[in-house]
């Protein structure tokens, strides 16, 4: 990397820091990018401009904060603990590498060392005494100067300092956790994969027990265990404590938020057995699996109306308030109402004039890529996209003319009853269709709204 160019946002600045400097609070800024991005293999040929190193800054000392006040709650309200302790999925899991047990939290971890294993360091040159053997090896290499100290204790490598010694020693830490964790439990049922037994059987407990006997006192849901219902409950309350450090989102629950930063890192962990495709989470995977590689016959959702048979409750759901009418998300830009947040989601990108997917071939240029791999199969033949087969298959009442989309249809029918709804905000002439206000802008009034 170039001394003239940050490390991480790559551009160049008049003033560069080297992460081996100090910052005004006596931490290297090495020190605090391995605490809060032990997944990069920081080294001293590392360099951050000005505004990095206030963003570092902002982000460790809001680490700290955060930590303080878990650390804090878990010690004042001891049943809340372990709740969150039994809530807390398996990536989040520690392991202690003296005897390998499994706690939720580095608070509990730390209790345990100290109390269970009470290991110390100690310097046989001057009889200082320090918590771990990587903190002795710095201590060896810095006051003693001896060069054995930059041995990694796991893989034995040896490095020209301590201080790359230290860095390689916390990704190495992580890769033997994670080859302690590859062994997996298949759910015989369902076919979902657990990363250890104690989940397999916490899953066949809560998912597929046949009796639940634990109702919720507001909406009367089911569970087959208190924790599930305490969890659910959590969502009534509507507090958000768990907040994401990446992004600032904030959840209801732990495992909530564990699943939404594993969309930050975008490790696809979770790869499926029948396809390439590989996700995030196994609630993912599950979904997956469901929706694609399982027997539509054999979907347990059914709609009591026309009958029609979908993977999961929130796609029936959904499918449902087409019946009902029942379109309870409201776009902030106009009237229209949606029936759920992703299609209210794809309603407010219309309103917006920006076209990020461009063809290659022609230059046109689109807003969703599905509509840009629709246009290079029909116009160019590229692409191995299905085009959905066109039927005129809504029928005007009034005359025998039919078309393709129902939206054609409704702009067909106020041609017969002479319904304007459509308003030139300027002038007042109504229009039968919103695209030809625009026309008559431009045309009348001379103002163009591209």
């Amino acid at each position: 990397m170039h001394e003239d160019k940050c490390s991480v946002c790559l551009k160049s600045a008049s003033k560069i820091v080297a992460v081996e400097e100090f910052g005004l609070d006596n931490i290297k800024y090495i020190e605090k990018l391995v605490d809060l991005i032990p997944e990069i293999s920081w080294n001293s040929t590392h360099y951050l401009c000005l505004k990095c190193c206030g963003t570092l800054n902002e982000s460790y000392e809001f680490k700290k904060l955060c930590l303080k006040s878990l650390e804090n709650n878990e010690l004042s309200d001891s049943e809340s603990s372990k709740i969150n302790q039994e809530e807390i999925i398996e990536d989040n899991e520690l392991i202690c590498y003296h005897c390998e047990g499994v706690f939720t939290s580095k608070l509990l971890l730390t209790e345990h060392i100290d109390q269970k294993h009470n290991i110390t360091k100690t310097c046989k040159i001057c009889g200082g005494k320090f918590s771990d053997q990587i903190s002795l090896q710095q201590h060896l290499d810095d006051t003693h100067n001896i060069g054995e100290t930059k041995k990694c204790p796991k893989c034995l490598k040896i490095f020209p300092t301590s201080k790359l010694m230290k860095i390689h020693y916390l990704g190495c830490k992580n890769k033997q956790k994670k080859s302690k964790s590859k062994s997996s439990y298949t759910c015989t049922m369902c076919k979902n994969v657990f990363l250890t037994k104690y989940l397999l059987n916490r899953h066949i407990k809560n998912v597929h027990v046949n009796e639940k006997l634990f109702d919720c006192d507001v909406c009367g849901q089911k569970f087959a265990s208190q924790v599930y219902l305490s969890a659910h409950k959590m969502y009534h309350s509507g507090e958000r404590p768990h907040m994401c450090l990446y992004c600032g989102k904030s959840f209801i629950t732990k495992s909530d938020l564990s699943h939404h930063e594993k969309i930050h890192a975008n490790k696809r962990d979770y790869k499926c057995s029948e396809c390439p495709k590989a996700f995030n989470n196994s609630s993912d995977l599950h979904k997956h699996r469901i929706c694609v590689h399982f027997d539509k016959e054999k979907w347990k959702y059914v709609c009591n109306i026309c009958n029609k048979k979908f993977p999961l409750k929130t796609n029936l759901d959904s499918h449902t308030k087409t019946h009902t009418g029942e379109k309870n998300f409201g776009c902030h830009i106009c009237d229209r109402k949606c029936v759920s947040k992703s299609v209210l989601q794809r309603h407010i990108e219309s309103h917006s004039n920006i076209r990020l997917f461009k063809c290659s071939e022609c230059g046109l240029e689109y807003k969703y890529q599905r509509s840009l791999d629709v246009h290079l199969a029909k116009a160019h033949g590229i692409g191995e996209v299905k085009l959905p087969e066109r039927v005129k298959k809504h029928f005007c009442h009034i005359c025998p003319k039919s078309y393709y989309a129902n939206n054609k249809l409704q702009k067909h029918i106020r041609s017969h009853t002479g319904e304007k709804p459509f308003q030139c905000l300027t002038c007042g002439k109504g229009f039968i269709d919103k695209s030809y206000i625009k026309q008559h802008m431009k045309m009348v009034h001379e103002v163009n709204l591209n």
